[in-house]
C-alpha cells in the first residue's frame, strides 16, 4: 500500500476545524473516531519545547493550546 503525502498546512488546519466543528454539534460521535496506526500521521503539528526540540502532540493538547473557537457570525 502506498503511503499518502503529509497534508499541507492549510489541509491540516482544515481537518482541525472540521474536527472541532463536529465536536460542537450533533455529530459528536463522529469526532471521536480515531485513525488506526499509520493513518492520520502528520495531521497534528509537532510542538516545540523551550529548547527547540520537536515532540508529538495529541489532539487534546492541540485543542487546549489553540483555545476556544469563535462562534459563527450571525447574519
Amino acid at each position: 500500500m502506498a503511503t499518502a503525502a503529509a497534508p499541507s498546512q492549510l489541509e491540516a488546519e482544515l481537518y482541525y476545524l472540521i474536527a472541532r466543528f463536529l465536536q460542537s454539534g450533533p455529530c459528536k460521535r463522529s469526532a471521536q473516531v480515531k485513525p488506526g496506526p499509520g493513518r492520520g500521521a502528520g495531521l497534528i503539528p509537532r510542538r516545540l519545547d523551550w529548547q527547540g526540540k520537536e515532540h508529538r502532540r495529541s489532539f487534546e493538547d492541540l485543542v487546549s493550546a489553540a483555545g476556544p473557537l469563535s462562534p459563527p457570525l450571525k447574519r
